[in-house]
């Protein structure tokens, strides 16, 4: 019976030491990206972005309407029996036009949005993940010469189930949250020189895809 304690002693005990000796901290990531100054200006930039989709849309969406209103009002014509055969038939035949038209620019308005769509989401990944990387690098910098083995992401949420991936911290852990947005806004320009559009960022209308996520 010793000596079986003593094996499992000895087995335990560099595992024992190693984590002892591992020196851990975390970063709630999503408060590090928010805070970032790029992030704020890539969202602007986006914002504008969206804008100018939505009055693209909004133009052709317009254009639709007249020309279906012009379909409508040759349909009543083709079928005004005030008019003579002659100009009932050249109504009908300028409908038959007008609708093979309509059709035309109903598919330009559908691929438009597609279009459109796709461009803002693949700006938005693009953008978000320069952050990331912008932001990992300055992680990796500040750790290593901290002797930090491990950073952790003390806000990440595991795609699976959705639950925090860390469920418990010791208050010994070090958090360097505060100490990375210090030095990711160390070169943020002054306020004046900030986007104009970043102080109010606009809400995405239905075809749109929403703005920069975490």
């Amino acid at each position: 019976m010793n000596k079986l304690l003593l094996l499992c002693l000895l087995v335990l005990a560099p595992v024992s030491m190693a984590s002892a000796d591992l020196k851990v901290a975390v970063i709630d990531l999503s408060k590090a990206f928010d805070a970032y100054y790029k992030t704020k200006d890539a969202q602007a930039r986006l914002n504008e972005k969206i804008t100018e989709a939505q009055k693209d849309m909004s133009d052709l969406t317009s254009e639709y309407e007249h020309m279906a209103e012009e379909a409508q009002k040759l349909h009543d014509a083709a079928n005004d029996p005030t008019l003579s055969p002659a100009a009932r038939a050249d109504k009908a035949s300028a409908l038959q036009q007008k609708q093979q038209d309509l059709l035309a620019l109903q598919n330009k308005v559908e691929e438009t949005k597609q279009e459109r769509e796709r461009d803002i989401e693949e700006d938005k990944m693009r953008r978000h993940k320069e952050i990331l990387d912008e932001i990992t690098k300055v992680v990796n910098n500040y750790a290593a010469p901290q002797g930090f083995d491990l950073v952790m992401d003390k806000a990440g949420i595991s795609a699976n189930s959705g639950s925090p991936t860390i469920l418990y911290n010791s208050s010994k852990l070090v958090d360097i949250t505060d100490e990375v947005i210090r030095q990711l806004n160390a070169s943020a320009p002054p306020p004046s020189a900030a986007p104009s559009g970043a102080a109010a960022p606009a809400t995405p209308a239905a075809p749109v895809p929403p703005p920069v996520a975490h």
